[in-house]
């Protein structure tokens, strides 16, 4: 999900995407929402770009939906639009596209994003170029062409792919730095993330590491975990992190990058759910909550303790409908002080500080 004050945009499951096929009468959308469900169905690891994504005000009325039609190597994709009749003219087409122009252009590999408007549609031609978009000198099926280039600011010049072996180094000194002296004096998260490349809930699918001319400079992995339902079921989730940006780098926007990157990673593979410990501040942006709002809860944690650091955001939507229990941190994220003290000694010496904020002694 994508949003801001006023709208939201996501893309629609099968099951939505089914239920808008059945009640539509027009011919011609029901043909293409057929067009978009055969797409996902055709491309499952690509189901956002041929999906329909649904458009929502804040308070949860649909107002439209638009599709990217598709991800093709070698194509910009393409995007269109609608917005229900009584909703038109209030600036809510432009807030959409220009909330799935940043989605998009989240993916190194897309470099314009392209789209055509009836020529006599003198509407939906100020919304393309309210959003930057340019005519691009070609007419298609439904009137001229236009493109939006991704720029240097949405860019930000970064490339994320997956970590090699090779990175392994690199990556631990780059949460070293991240993580030094943040929450405790030291840190212990370049070993977490050493040891936990080895365990058997680590995803190497979803290890990512982000770089910026030739240098690593941001990285983020996930664990696979569980809920233990008061219903008696283990309801599998992923858990997230460490995740880290190098320090001179922070607060500009790469760790949202990689964050928001490696969550639609995440929800391509068919995870249903991430939990994990954070800021709400800075993870609310990407769609998470308080997980106290899902019914689920932190082990060992006391029913009256503070649980804001506890969040929780759902992959699937309705994933976690009808559930409550007890989330289990991977055993792998307990390291043991002594093996992090002799791990830091292979590191350049760095001076440990205890400092106003810190979490632990």
């Amino acid at each position: 999900m994508i949003e801001n004050e006023q709208i939201r945009i996501y893309p629609a499951s099968r099951e939505q995407m089914e239920k808008y096929i059945a009640s539509e009468k027009d011919e011609e959308l029901k043909k293409a929402y057929c067009e978009m469900l055969e797409g996902c169905l055709a491309h499952p690891g690509q189901w956002d770009w041929y999906a329909m994504w649904i458009i929502e005000k804040a308070d949860g009325t649909h107002i439209g939906d638009l599709c990217f039609k598709g991800l093709e190597a070698g194509r910009n994709p393409e995007i269109g639009y609608g917005i229900l009749e009584e909703y038109r003219g209030q600036g809510f087409a432009t807030e959409a596209v220009k909330l799935a122009l940043l989605w998009a252009f989240r993916h190194p590999e897309v470099a314009a994003v392209e789209a055509e408007a009836d020529p006599d549609n003198a509407a939906s031609q100020r919304v393309l170029m309210k959003c930057g978009f340019r005519p691009n000198g070609e007419t298609g099926e439904e009137g001229p062409r236009y493109v939006r280039w991704r720029t240097t600011m949405n860019a930000m010049n970064y490339s994320i792919r997956l970590e090699k072996k090779e990175d392994y180094r690199a990556v631990e000194n780059l949460v070293r730095e991240s993580f030094w002296n943040v929450y405790r004096p030291g840190c212990s998260e370049h070993y977490v993330i050493h040891v936990l490349r080895d365990d058997p809930a680590f995803v190497k699918e979803l290890d990512f590491v982000m770089e910026q001319d030739g240098k690593l400079i941001g990285q983020n992995m996930f664990m696979k975990t569980i809920i233990e339902a008061d219903d008696g079921r283990e309801i599998p989730v992923l858990t997230m992190g460490p995740i880290g940006i190098t320090p001179e780098l922070k607060r500009r926007g790469y760790g949202k990058a990689i964050l928001d990157y490696s969550l639609e990673k995440a929800a391509g593979m068919g995870f249903g759910a991430v939990l994990f410990e954070g800021n709400i501040d800075f993870y609310g942006k990407s769609g998470f909550d308080y997980a106290g709002k899902f019914g689920i809860r932190y082990h060992d944690l006391p029913e009256d303790a503070d649980a804001s650091f506890f969040l929780c955001k759902e992959l699937i939507p309705g994933y976690l409908d009808g559930i409550t229990g007890v989330y289990q941190t991977p055993q792998g994220y307990y390291v043991d002080d002594s093996d992090v003290d002799a791990f830091d000694r292979e590191f350049p010496l760095k001076e440990k500080k205890k400092l106003p904020g810190q979490i632990f002694g």
